[in-house]
């Protein structure tokens, strides 16, 4: 019983990290928001 209950947690823990750093990879890959103008001035190569 305790170790059936273990294994769901840790199966329910494990699709939601999964879940969730692949929102976040997906997210990252499509929006690419541009540089602040004000940035330029540190740019190594101009």
């Amino acid at each position: 019983m305790l170790k059936e209950l273990i294994a769901k947690l840790a199966k329910s823990m494990a699709e939601k990290a999964l879940n969730r750093d692949a929102n976040s990879t997906t997210c990252l890959a499509f929006y690419q928001p541009k540089t602040p103008v004000g940035l330029n001035q540190f740019k190594k190569n101009k």
